[in-house]
């Protein structure tokens, strides 16, 4: 199965970790479109066995509602995936645009949310919105109020309550060196 999953938090090196354990799974043939910066935080490219890095611009880096990869048509048609995961709410012009393309290629298009409030957008937001939500073959919700939240707004498909990132416990792991009462060491 080819995945392409777009996402500009995925510039963190640590949140890159998910990737692998992705990418690694058997019959996944992974690709990852993220940015070359969002905002001030360049790309760390740290996490990058068993997927491919497809470093991509952006237009309007940094406003999390406007912001959209410019050439991801081309890179649609090249991997032809199955799936497009849009790690973007589902009114944000990135996801908006990436669910079309994904259409126009015959993938199935899913996103990601934390919205918890439950909201209503002004156009041309709630106009993205909805094509999103007719369009999308699943969505992944990072609470369950958040999931709650969706079938407030209309949407009818699968939702998974999965948070965005955990924790690498290989990463951070508890020093030998604490105390008992939690307290944390200083030298």
């Amino acid at each position: 199965m080819r995945i392409v999953m777009l996402s500009k938090a995925l510039v963190v090196g640590a949140h890159q970790r998910k990737l692998e354990v992705l990418g690694g799974l058997r019959d996944v043939d992974l690709t990852c479109v993220v940015p070359p910066a969002w905002g001030d935080q360049r790309l760390e490219p740290l996490f990058l066995n068993g997927y491919r890095l497809a470093i991509r611009p952006i237009r309007f880096n940094g406003n999390f509602h406007l912001f959209h990869f410019s050439a991801l048509g081309r890179l649609l048609r090249e991997v032809e995936p199955d799936i497009v995961h849009v790690d973007e709410e589902p009114y944000n012009l990135a996801t908006f645009l990436a669910t079309r393309q994904a259409v126009a290629v015959g993938a199935r298009p899913l996103f990601f949310t934390w919205q918890n409030l439950r909201r209503r957008y002004p156009p041309p937001f709630r106009w993205m919105e909805r094509y999103v939500f007719r369009s999308a073959r699943c969505a992944i919700a990072g609470s369950a109020e958040a999931g709650d939240v969706l079938r407030w707004k209309g949407y009818r498909g699968p939702v998974a309550i999965i948070p965005q990132f955990g924790i690498d416990p290989e990463l951070f792991a508890p020093r030998a060196d604490r105390p008992e009462d939690g307290a944390f060491a200083v030298g």
